[in-house]
């Protein structure tokens, strides 16, 4: 397809460009990304449709490497928790609970450890495989986002003004969790480790914070610190290779 010129660029990534054109959102990828893992981001995002956990459906081009989305007019929650919105944490813990609480019966979405080795050296594979394998057996799967912070949160023009108008009530805003593409299978210490891994990575004022945040829900899942540590290694490897 062709742009008539009107289109505006609002995110930009590395495999990829999103616009906004004519009321909907274009995400262009380059032409070396794999045509099949665009195809996998599509059926990724029926599946947390089916969920109930996004309401932005994804729509087909006559161009492989371009996906057409619905439009959410708004902005990431990292720029109100980086004008100081420590709410936002708040936010984040409530879209895991949101994440781990969807059903998943019929849900298309592949296990956490059919996917965890690739691009992996067999000695990493080795290390990780056999952890995945232990808490999946040790503790329920569920939905994981496997990408879950600020910049994948998104809040619709509005949202705030509509939440602080509920005077006399503690209540979020209006979220949406968007970019479903590494969301797995897995019990949920996978999720809360990922997330950890990110902010080890990029600020440890926040960990701090996360830290504390996720602490009663880690505890009522009955992760062990342990468990947690086992989780936080399989991330960080994961974590790595998507950096090389």
């Amino acid at each position: 397809m062709e742009f008539d010129g009107s289109q505006a660029l609002i995110g930009k990534g590395a495999q990829a460009d999103v616009f906004r054109y004519k009321g909907y959102a274009y995400k262009v990828y380059k032409n070396t990304y794999p045509a099949e893992w665009i195809a996998f981001e599509k059926e990724q995002q029926k599946a947390v449709n089916q969920a109930g956990l996004c309401p932005i459906r994804y729509y087909d081009t006559d161009d492989a490497h371009i996906i057409k989305m619905d439009l959410i007019e708004g902005e990431e929650l990292e720029k109100k928790v980086l004008n100081g919105y420590i709410e936002g944490f708040g936010i984040l813990a409530d879209a895991f609970r949101k994440v781990h609480a969807a059903p998943i019966d019929g849900i298309k979405m592949p296990p956490l450890i059919a996917t965890a080795g690739m691009g992996l050296s067999e000695e990493e594979q080795n290390m990780i495989l056999p952890i995945i394998d232990r808490l999946s057996q040790k503790y329920p799967s569920c939905i994981c986002h496997l990408d879950m912070h600020f910049l994948n949160i998104m809040l619709p023009n509005g949202a705030m003004e509509a939440a602080n108008a509920k005077s006399g009530e503690k209540t979020f805003p209006e979220y949406v969790i968007i970019d479903w593409m590494n969301s797995r299978i897995a019990p949920a210490v996978f999720d809360y480790a990922r997330t950890y891994v990110i902010f080890d990575e990029f600020s440890q004022e926040g960990l701090a914070i996360y830290k504390q945040v996720i602490a009663d829900d880690i505890k009522a899942l009955g992760i062990s610190d342990e468990d947690f540590q086992d989780a936080l290694t399989v991330c960080a490897v994961i974590r790595n290779r998507e950096k090389n």
